[in-house]
């Protein structure tokens, strides 16, 4: 019996450690293997001031009840709340908006059925630069996959982006997280 907990405890011990250090190892860098870094800092990303979401999204990061946002959205009448916190969904948003995708804008930012988040309040990290596949590197850098899939076969691959793609606002998003 003391060998069977030994056991049990060591290996509880392992995965701590290692899911400890992977996290630890991947939140450092993102050096990884097969993407391709790509700096976003020379695109025109602006953080919008507000940015349109279902509204099972605004009660979440607004600390709403959804039920009261769906009460107004029944009016017709526009609906807004204040951001008191964010979520993996109001970043997807908000990287959708700063690339182009849509889904944000300024103040008056009314769209049917989703209710318009103020992002005044709330602190937004937006990353320098993200790891992305290979593909979505060479198009949005304009740089040939072959050319990118070398550099990166050899140690490492980066570009600047000139222009936008939805895998792009999905890597931005998933680093905003």
């Amino acid at each position: 019996m003391h060998r069977l907990r030994l056991a049990i405890v060591g290996g509880l011990a392992a995965i701590a450690m290692t899911v400890g250090g992977a996290g630890a190892a991947s939140a450092a860098n993102n050096n990884q293997s097969g993407l391709v870094n790509v700096n976003v800092q020379n695109l025109a990303l602006q953080v919008p001031v507000s940015v349109a979401v279902p509204v099972s999204v605004a009660a979440n990061v607004c600390d709403v009840n959804v039920n009261v946002l769906s009460q107004q959205l029944g009016t017709g009448a526009p609906v807004s709340c204040n951001a008191t916190t964010t979520s993996t969904a109001l970043n997807q948003s908000i990287a959708n908006a700063m690339t182009g995708q849509g889904g944000g804008g300024g103040a008056n930012n009314n769209q049917q059925g989703l209710v318009n988040v103020n992002l005044q309040n709330v602190a937004i990290q937006v990353p320098v630069s993200v790891a992305v596949p290979v593909g979505v590197a060479a198009n949005v850098c304009d740089v040939n996959a072959n050319v990118l899939a070398t550099q990166a076969n050899n140690g490492g691959a980066s570009c600047t982006a000139t222009s936008t793609s939805q895998a792009l606002s999905n890597a931005i998003a998933n680093a905003m997280v």
